[in-house]
């Protein structure tokens, strides 16, 4: 079977029958990947954008590579925690289910590509003081965290409706889809952190990956450095 990003849009409980009953193949997973690097290539476009050209096509590369390499490394974590939880799901079957919701949030990054880019283009300042850029990057990047995040979560609430047709009766479905998330988030984010820069601060130059990508992590730069930072104004 042949399968586009669009029919699973319109018809997800089509799709999830389908898959449960075994007849997706390799050539379908691989549609739904071929759809998910242009989708996030686009928005990443966009999200680096006001920093430089150059760092705008580095992030078009960097943030399908960040989906795909999440989606890899959890999906063995995935289909093992389902077998113990005997939800009855093949490898394929659990990189199917994975990728379906990967492609929602595509979706999803898609249509809010044209809004981030209108909002880049009127709030990203070209000049300030040290203090104003910060604070301009450090809303910029809560903005672009907080969409990234609503994304992945509406992908993954869809997710939810096809575990509940794919598994076999008796598996707590809501564990299961509770664990698959946060470790997706958990993942994806530190991935993130080690990938970076995407929006890109003004006090770096401009380059592929950070010399320190290994240091520190996502969730202490985040809460100790950008949210207080937020919270005082910038000052």
């Amino acid at each position: 079977m042949s399968l586009s990003p669009a029919k699973l849009l319109a018809n997800r409980n089509n799709f999830w029958a389908v898959a449960r009953d075994g007849r997706l193949g390799w050539d379908d997973l691989l549609a739904l990947a071929a759809f998910i690097v242009p989708g996030c290539a686009i928005y990443g476009a966009v999200l680096a954008g006001w920093r430089s050209p150059v760092l705008s096509l580095y992030v078009a590369i960097k943030l399908p590579l960040l989906f795909l390499a999440t989606t890899a490394i959890v999906s063995v974590f995935n289909w093992m925690l389902a077998s113990l939880l005997r939800a009855g799901l093949s490898f394929k079957a659990t990189l199917l289910v994975v990728f379906a919701s990967m492609s929602i949030t595509s979706w999803i990054l898609l249509a809010l590509a044209p809004v981030s880019f209108f909002f880049m283009i009127s709030g990203a300042p070209a000049a300030g003081t040290d203090s104003e850029l910060r604070y301009a990057h450090n809303f910029m990047l809560t903005t672009h965290i907080l969409i990234l995040a609503v994304a992945g979560v509406a992908g993954y609430a869809a997710m939810l409706g096809g575990l509940r047709t794919m598994v076999n009766p008796g598996c707590p479905v809501g564990l299961l889809f509770v664990a698959w998330l946060g470790t997706s988030a958990f993942v994806g984010c530190q991935m993130a952190w080690i990938l970076r820069p995407f929006v890109g601060s003004p006090f770096y130059d401009v380059a592929f990956m950070r010399p320190d990508c290994l240091d520190r992590n996502f969730y202490e730069f985040v809460f100790g450095d950008v949210i207080p930072n937020l919270l005082r104004g910038g000052l």
